[in-house]
C-alpha cells in the first residue's frame, strides 16, 4: 500500500506540474491573440478615422497648357483666339480623325458601305496599345471599326481600316496626304494612319480644326460617332479618353491624342445656343490641364463679347497664324525613361470651367465577327423555272381518274404511306 500510495503521489505531482504549464501557456496564448486582435482593432480604427489628405489647390490660370491652342467658330470659320496656331506639333491619335475623314469620303463615293467588312492583318495587329486585340482574321463592320477607332482610339482597327479602303496603310497615308492639301492644312504630314510616333508625321493647332470643320460640315450624319463616351465589347466597357464629354455640357466630340513626343492633345467640340464652336490644345502636361484648358477656350468664346460670332480671323488665311516651326519634342518633360507619363496626381482648380461628372448615354456596343442572318432559302433564278417532275401514282389508273386527267383536272393519288 506504501509503495502504491508513494506511486500515486508522485504521478499526481506531475499531472499537476503539466496543468499548471498547460495554464501558463494558455493564458500567454490568450494574451497574444487578444493583444493581436487589440492592435488590429486599432489598425483599423486608425485606417477608418484616417481621412483622406485634400488635393493641392491651384487657379485655372496655373494649370492651362502653355502650347499651342487655338478656338474656332465652326459656322463662320472665324479663328476667335489662337497661341502659336501654324506651330508643327505631332498629333498623336488626332491622326485618327483624318482616318475617319478619309473613310466618310470613301463611304459617300460607294466605295464601301457602313456594313462592308474590315479584317484584321498581322500588320494591323502588330501595333502596340492602345488596341482591341482581336486575333489576325478577325473580321467587323466599318461601323463597328470607325466606333472602336474614335471612342477607345484603337490603333490596330485605324490600321486595319486602312488597309480595306485603300489596299494598304502605306496607300492610305497618301490619300490622307491629298486630303490635306485639297483641305489647306498647310503644316500637316502623315505617314500612318493611328498616330503612333513618327517623326514624319506632323500637324499644327491650325490644321486641327481645319479638319474638325471639315468633319463637322460636310459629314454631320456622323457626329454622333463622336459623341460616344463609352463603348461596350463583350462584358469590356471601352470610356473616351475625352473628359469633356461627360464634364462640359454641350460637349458634342471630338479627339484626344497622346505620345511622349506630343504631350497631351484635344481636339473638343462643342454647341451651345445653336452655336458650334472647336478647341484644339496641343501639348498639354497632362490630361486635366488638357481638359481645363478645352473648357478654358470653350467658356470664353460662348460667354465674352469680344468672342460673338462674326469676330476673328478667317481660318483659310494661313499666313495670320504664325510661322511653321517645327515641332518640340516633349518627350524629356512629359515621360520617364521607360515612356509612362511622369505626372499622374490630381489637384483641386480653383475656378474650373469643367462641371461634376454626368451620365451622357449608356455604353454603346460594338462587335467584332459577322453574325449569320436569319430568312427565307432564296433559289438561284436560273432553277426557279424548271419543271417540278409530277410524283408517279402506284398502280394503272382508275378510268375515272384518266377522264380527269384528260379534262385538265387534278388527279388524286393514293396517300404515301408514313
Amino acid at each position: 500500500m506504501g509503495v502504491l500510495s508513494g506511486f500515486a503521489d508522485k504521478r499526481m505531482r506531475k499531472l499537476t506540474q503539466k496543468a499548471k504549464r498547460f495554464g501558463v501557456f494558455a493564458f500567454l496564448s490568450a494574451s497574444l491573440i487578444l493583444g493581436a486582435g487589440m492592435d488590429l482593432g486599432a489598425e483599423a480604427a486608425k485606417k477608418k478615422s484616417k481621412k483622406k489628405a485634400p488635393l493641392p489647390e491651384v487657379s485655372v490660370d496655373e494649370i492651362l497648357s502653355p502650347n499651342p491652342m487655338l478656338l474656332l467658330d465652326v459656322d463662320t470659320g472665324k479663328v476667335l483666339y489662337h497661341r502659336n496656331g501654324n506651330q508643327k506639333w505631332y498629333p498623336a491619335s488626332l491622326t485618327k480623325m483624318m482616318t475617319a475623314y478619309v473613310t466618310f469620303r470613301a463611304i459617300a463615293s460607294g466605295e464601301l458601305h457602313p456594313d462592308s467588312l474590315v479584317e484584321i492583318s498581322p500588320h494591323a495587329l502588330s501595333y502596340p496599345p492602345s488596341k482591341m486585340g482581336f486575333k489576325v482574321g478577325t473580321r467587323l463592320t466599318v461601323d463597328n471599326a470607325l466606333k472602336m477607332v474614335i471612342v477607345k482610339s484603337a490603333n490596330d482597327i485605324a490600321a486595319a481600316l486602312a488597309e480595306r479602303v485603300s489596299g494598304s496603310e502605306a496607300a492610305f497615308a497618301r490619300r490622307m496626304n491629298d486630303e490635306a492639301h485639297r483641305l489647306g492644312m498647310v503644316s500637316s504630314n502623315f505617314v500612318n494612319a493611328n498616330g503612333i510616333h513618327r517623326p514624319g508625321q506632323k500637324s499644327s493647332a491650325r490644321d486641327m480644326a481645319v479638319l474638325a470643320r471639315a468633319i463637322l460640315i460636310e459629314f454631320p450624319q456622323y457626329r454622333p460617332l463622336f459623341q460616344i463616351p463609352a463603348i461596350r465589347h463583350g462584358k469590356r466597357i471601352l470610356r473616351s479618353y475625352n473628359k469633356l464629354l461627360e464634364s462640359y455640357a454641350g460637349t458634342n466630340g471630338m479627339k484626344t491624342g497622346f505620345v511622349c513626343a506630343s504631350g497631351f492633345n484635344l481636339v473638343a467640340a462643342a454647341n451651345r445656343n445653336g452655336r458650334q464652336l472647336v478647341a484644339v490644345v496641343l501639348g498639354a502636361p497632362n490630361t486635366q490641364s488638357r481638359a481645363e484648358t478645352a473648357a478654358y477656350l470653350l467658356n470664353r468664346g460662348f460667354t465674352q463679347p469680344n468672342m460673338v460670332s462674326g469676330r476673328g480671323l478667317s481660318i483659310a488665311q494661313s499666313a495670320s497664324f504664325g510661322p511653321q516651326l517645327e515641332p518640340i519634342n516633349m518627350r524629356p518633360e512629359i515621360c520617364t525613361k521607360r515612356s509612362n507619363p511622369k505626372w499622374s496626381g490630381r489637384v483641386k482648380v480653383i475656378g474650373s470651367y469643367l462641371e461634376p461628372r454626368f451620365k451622357l448615354m449608356d455604353p454603346v456596343r460594338v462587335y467584332a465577327g459577322i453574325k449569320k442572318k436569319k430568312g427565307r432559302v432564296v433559289m438561284p433564278a436560273q432553277l426557279v423555272h424548271l419543271p417540278l417532275a409530277a410524283p408517279r401514282a402506284k398502280g394503272p389508273l382508275k378510268l375515272t381518274q384518266l377522264r380527269k386527267a384528260q379534262s385538265g383536272g387534278l388527279i388524286s393519288l393514293p396517300k404515301p404511306k408514313p
